[in-house]
C-alpha cells in the first residue's frame, strides 16, 4: 500500500549520469575551491549512489552479476582512499559494506542509507539527502511497513519544505499522516498534520497554519505526548511571530523550550525564542540565546539561522565589528543555505549595509534577495524585500535609533531571561 513512488515518483534509468547530479555539483564546487579531500568525498558519494542504483535496476544473468561485482570492488577501493577521519567516509564505508556481492538486500543497507541521509541533512546538503533517502526507500521496497513509510514520508516532506517545494512537501506530509493513522502511530500522525501547517505558513496562509498548530497542541496534551506538544508550541510561536503577536510568540516558544527533550529541537526553539526577544528589544538576552545555538552541537541549518539573526541584531544596535564578524562566518557557508535562508541572508545583509550607510552594497544585496524570492516563489519574502528596497529609496537622512519596547520589561519576559541565563551557565 505504501510504496516509494508515493514520495518520489517513478525512478529514471541507472544509465542517466544526471541521476545523482547534486553529488557531482558538490565535487565541482570543491574542486574549484581547491579542496581535494572534500571533492573526493563528493565523488565517493556519487559512486556509492550509482552502485545502489545499479543494485536495484540491473538485469539478471551471470554477466550482469560479474559487472556488478567489479563495480562494487571499485567503489570499495575508492572509499578506502577517502580521508579516514571524515564522518562522511564512515557513512559511505558502512553503506558499501552492507552491499552484498550476491545482490541480497538486507535491513542493514537501507538503515545505513537512511543514516547517511540524516547526516547530509545535518550538513545542510538537502538535495543530496533527498537522493539518498530515495535510494533507501527503494531498497526497502514495496513491502515497507506503514510505520517505516511514515518516517520516510516525514523526512522527505521536511527536506522538500526546506527547499520550498511546497506541493511535494504537502503530498509527503499527507502520506505520512495517512500511514501513521493506519498503524496507530499518534506521534507521526500529529507530526504529519503539523507539517501541513508549516507548509501553509511557508505559503503565507497564517490563519490556517495557526489553527493546525493549536489543534496539535490540544490533541498532544490530551494524549500526554509532551514532545509533540513542544513541536506544536514551536510552530504556534512561528505563526504568532509572522502575525506580529509578540507576547504570544514568546510564551509559545518558551513553553516549547521547556517541554522538549530533544537537543536539536531545543536549539531550534531557542533560536526562535532569541528572535522574539530581539524583536522586543531584549538585546542582551537575545544575544545569549543566539550564541548558545551558534556554539551548540546542532545542525548546520539551526546554527546558520541563529547566526543570521545575530548578524541582524548587531547591525540593528550599530555594532559594526560584530556585524562583519557574523557576515564573515556566513560567507564561508552561504552555498549550503536553503532558498529561504539564502534569501534571508541577502535581506539581512542589505538592511545591515543600509544601517551602516553603505547604500550601493545594500541595494546589491536586496536585489539578490528579490531574485531568490521570485525564483523560489517565496511570496512573503518577495513583498518584504520589495518594501526594504522602497525604504532604501525613501530613506530618511538620519537612522531611527533602536529602542527597547515596554514589553521587554514584562514579568513573563523577565522569567524567560532568568531561565535562559541559567541554562547558559549550566553544564551540557
Amino acid at each position: 500500500m505504501f510504496t516509494p513512488q508515493l514520495l518520489f515518483g517513478e525512478v529514471g534509468s541507472s544509465s542517466d549520469v544526471l541521476n545523482h547530479e547534486p553529488f557531482l555539483e558538490r565535487a565541482r564546487l570543491q574542486r574549484e575551491q581547491e579542496r581535494d579531500g572534500a571533492a573526493r568525498l563528493a565523488l565517493g558519494a556519487y559512486v556509492v549512489a550509482r552502485l545502489i542504483n545499479k543494485l536495484l535496476t540491473m538485469e539478471a544473468g551471470p554477466d550482469a552479476l560479474d559487472g556488478f561485482r567489479w563495480q562494487l570492488d571499485a567503489v570499495r577501493r575508492h572509499i578506502d582512499d577517502l580521508p579516514a577521519d571524515a564522518p562522511e567516509t564512515a557513512h559511505l564505508s558502512g553503506i558499501a559494506a552492507a552491499v552484498s556481492a550476491e545482490r541480497r538486500i538486507s535491513a542493514g543497507l537501507w538503515m545505513n542509507l537512511t543514516a547517511y541521509a540524516y547526516f547530509l541533512e545535518h550538513e545542510g546538503r538537502l538535495e543530496e539527502s533527498l537522493e539518498i533517502l530515495n535510494l533507501a526507500t527503494r531498497v526497502q521496497g514495496q513491502d515497507t511497513p506503514a510505520e517505516d513509510f511514515a518516517a520516510y514520508a516525514l523526512f522527505a516532506a521536511r527536506l522538500n519544505r526546506q527547499l520550498a517545494r511546497w506541493d511535494t512537501a504537502s503530498t509527503c506530509y499527507a502520506a505520512a499522516e495517512e500511514a501513521a493513522l493506519a498503524c496507530g502511530d499518534d506521534i507521526s500522525a500529529l507530526r504529519g498534520r503539523l507539517g501541513q501547517g508549516a507548509v501553509h505558513r511557508g505559503r503565507g496562509n497564517l490563519p490556517l497554519a495557526r489553527e493546525i498548530a493549536e489543534s496539535v497542541v490540544h490533541d498532544a496534551s490530551k494524549l500526554k505526548l509532551a514532545e509533540v506538544q513542544a513541536l506544536g508550541y514551536a510552530d504556534l510561536g512561528a505563526v504568532c511571530a509572522l502575525q506580529g503577536l509578540q507576547l504570544e510568540e514568546l510564551e509559545a516558544n518558551y513553553q516549547a523550550f521547556r517541554l522538549t527533550t530533544d537537543p536539536h529541537q531545543r536549539m531550534r526553539t531557542l533560536g526562535d525564542l532569541g528572535i522574539g526577544l530581539f524583536r522586543i528589544g531584549a538585546f542582551q538576552t537575545a544575544r545569549v540565546a543566539f550564541e548558545i545555538v551558534i556554539h551548540a552541537n546542532t545542525s548546520f541549518v539551526v546554527r546558520s539561522n541563529a547566526l543570521l539573526e545575530l548578524m541582524d541584531l548587531e547591525s540593528r544596535i550599530g555594532n559594526r565589528v560584530s556585524f562583519e564578524r557574523c557576515r564573515g562566518m556566513m560567507e564561508q557557508n552561504v552555498s549550503g543555505l536553503s532558498p529561504s535562508a539564502a534569501t534571508d541572508y541577502q535581506y539581512k545583509l542589505g538592511t545591515g549595509f543600509m544601517r551602516f550607510d553603505q547604500m550601493t552594497r545594500a541595494r546589491t544585496a536586496l536585489m539578490a534577495a528579490l531574485q531568490l524570492a521570485e525564483r523560489h516563489q517565496l511570496n512573503a519574502w518577495y513583498f518584504r524585500v520589495e518594501q526594504a528596497l522602497q525604504e532604501l529609496t525613501e530613506r530618511p537622512q538620519q537612522p531611527v535609533p533602536t529602542l527597547a519596547s515596554e514589553l521587554s520589561e514584562a514579568p513573563a519576559i523577565r522569567e524567560m531571561e532568568v531561565g535562559l541565563r541559567e541554562y547558559a551557565l549550566s553544564p551540557e
